[in-house]
């Protein structure tokens, strides 16, 4: 909200001091310095202020060395009007006249919230993975980086040496069959290790 400032008093009784013009976009308050003995204080708009502004009261009593504010609404069109705002003490002994311009209020920018990390580029996001790569990503077969083709090539050796000890039902082949087994077995824990 604007302010024109008004001192009263201040070189002598009923004097009056106020700026020669002011211009404002919305309502705007009148604050009156007085720097004397109390002072009542008279305020009025001429006809081309008046279509644009409005006063409350036009009396107003202003204590003694105090500050009062007076506001005067507006209400703005789209061209600016100006016109004399009339202030006066000691029943009218004393007056002055300050040219008020009412103009249209600025347009509203819409200011959106900007964040730094808003100006550096997101980092890519890999590609998702095909079933057939998400299917060998899989550890179930794999403890500690043991290669797939080995456990299927040990397990087959396992297979086949059962096999043959259940077809031929020597004790020699048995025996062959439980060293192929344990040979692939240590085979899987060394390979683990490495």
């Amino acid at each position: 909200m604007g302010r024109l400032t008004v001192d009263l008093n201040e070189d002598g009784l009923h004097t009056i001091a106020a700026p020669s013009a002011f211009e404002t976009d919305g309502p705007f308050e009148i604050w009156f310095h007085n720097h004397g003995e109390a002072v009542h204080v008279h305020c009025s708009l001429d006809d081309s202020l008046s279509s644009v502004a409005r006063l409350g009261e036009s009396n107003h009593y202003v204590d003694r060395a105090a500050t009062y504010p007076v506001v005067v609404d507006t209400y703005p069109g789209d061209d600016p009007v100006s016109g004399e705002l009339t202030i006066a003490t000691g029943y009218g002994s004393k007056t002055t006249r300050t040219t008020v311009t009412v103009g249209p209020p600025e347009p509203e920018t819409e200011s959106v919230p900007t964040d730094e990390r808003l100006s550096k580029p997101k980092p890519r996001e890999p590609p998702t993975p095909s079933i057939f790569e998400r299917v060998a990503a899989i550890n179930v077969f794999r403890p500690a980086g043991i290669s797939v083709w080995l456990i299927l090539f040990g397990l087959l050796a396992i297979g086949l040496a059962a096999y043959v000890a259940m077809l031929l039902e020597s004790p020699i082949v048995v025996a062959g069959a439980v060293v192929v087994t344990l040979g692939v077995i240590a085979a899987l824990i060394l390979s683990s290790q490495w």
